[in-house]
């Protein structure tokens, strides 16, 4: 079926992607002598790394190199918050999925065998798989496995809770998520024949990916270009650097372009996940409804690199707060430990999600004991934050409606066949 573009419609975007033609990272496949790479992952969560041998590696049909850690060429750290995660792990692995080695081969059947052919003998540590006893375990990095510390406080929050008729605490647990886009983790690094590499890469910051790989691959700056390429999804799971170091060194070792391109098993393994939240909520009003305090204690898992982690805490903690609503006194805390349980960075929502959740549970609870109706309750604390008359506007409307009315109203465009979807949110 022929699809032909309808007024204001971008045809060469929307019908190519539609159809299916539309070109990714991964999907250069013509580059001039395209060499393709694959990455050895450690099979443990925590490990001593007493022996890396590839030199059977080396000698498999197809293979044109092999790198470990001895062949980074510059900084052998990534991070964007924290350079604290290696490119390939010298001594240590740190989660399931950490990366040991590299290779690139004519084929990615070649390459993927060649890794088979890897010998590692690794030393098993014990390992950190619960954020809750992190810090009394021993540190996965520096002195101590607490990475981060924050905490926002307002008015005397202990004289507030004092003068509540009404008090609710709840322990709230939040998972690990993954992304799960479409379009995995991969792309191709192409020697410039001056030196430097071209990636061509699905990534969310282009600049900030070429100031690392600069770094990484121990270029200038101008010797590093990335083309951030359309993604197939990415929601802050491919902020960090994800297979762009590898196929830099691979590139320089060969002199070829290098493409790598994760299957879906090694996305899940190795991508950055959503922080898990433990957290205790304490929250309190008066008769009438009126918050007057609220308190939050919270544990975030990091897992075995900072990545992005320090950034969600402070935006976990600033939604906590609960800002959408008037409190007297409020008393909000996180702690951001590092575990081997995988690597928890950017994902949509960014904190703010798993506070929310929490917050807005407290309020059913609230006003559940209070026996008020749940939209009352958020109207009368409604704050008026950056947009007095839309706030204004929902808290004097919402409690109007019928708490179920009909979720299809008619489409602005007046044609029966479509609706429009009604809620609150």
């Amino acid at each position: 079926m022929e699809l032909k573009p309808q007024p204001g419609m971008a045809e060469t975007s929307v019908l190519e992607r539609i159809e299916g033609r539309f070109g990714y990272a991964t999907d250069q496949q013509h580059l001039p002598g395209l060499l393709h790479g694959a990455i050895l992952r450690s099979r443990h969560a925590h490990a001593r790394l007493l022996r890396v041998d590839t030199s059977r590696a080396r000698l498999m049909s197809g293979v044109r190199a092999v790198v470990t850690a001895a062949d980074v060429p510059g900084l052998n750290r990534l991070g964007i918050v924290v350079r604290d995660q290696p490119v390939l792990c010298e001594d240590r692995v740190r989660y399931e999925g950490d990366a040991i080695a590299a290779v690139a081969a004519d084929t990615v059947e070649q390459a993927r065998a060649a890794l088979e052919v890897i010998d590692v003998d690794y030393a098993p540590l014990a390992v950190v798989d619960q954020a809750e006893t992190a810090e009394q375990m021993s540190p996965l990095h520096g002195e101590s496995n607490l990475l981060a510390r924050e905490a926002f406080e307002r008015g005397d929050t202990d004289a507030a809770f004092a003068r509540c008729a009404v008090i609710v605490e709840h322990h709230y647990q939040t998972p690990r998520q993954m992304h799960a886009f479409m379009e995995t983790e991969g792309g191709v690094a192409i020697p410039d024949n001056n030196g430097g590499v071209i990636f061509r890469v699905g990534c969310q910051s282009g600049h900030r990916d070429a100031e690392q790989l600069a770094d990484i691959l121990g270029l200038k700056p101008s010797q590093v270009t990335v083309e951030a390429t359309p993604t197939g999804g990415a929601f802050g799971g491919k902020d960090e650097l994800t297979i762009q170091p590898a196929a830099g060194i691979l590139a320089l070792q060969t002199g070829s372009p290098v493409l790598i391109h994760l299957d879906r098993f090694e996305s899940c393994r190795t991508g950055i996940k959503r922080h898990p939240v433990s957290m205790i909520m304490t929250t309190g009003c008066d008769r009438q409804g009126r918050i007057l305090a609220h308190r939050v204690d919270a544990l975030l898992d990091t897992g075995a690199y900072a990545s992005l982690g320090p950034a969600v805490l402070e935006n976990f903690l600033d939604h906590a707060t609960a800002p959408l609503y008037r409190i007297e006194a409020y008393s909000v805390s996180g702690r951001l430990v590092y575990t081997n349980n995988g690597v928890s960075g950017a994902f949509r929502g960014f904190g703010g999600n798993q506070a929310t959740f929490a917050v807005e549970s407290q309020l059913d609870a609230l006003a559940e004991k209070l026996a008020m109706c749940r939209w009352r309750f958020a109207e009368s604390i409604c704050a008026r934050l950056m947009n007095p008359a839309a706030g204004a506007r929902w808290c004097a409307g919402v409690h109007r409606r019928p708490m179920f009315w009909p979720r299809l109203a008619p489409h602005p465009s007046g044609r029966p066949r479509f609706r429009m979807p009604v809620g609150v949110g």
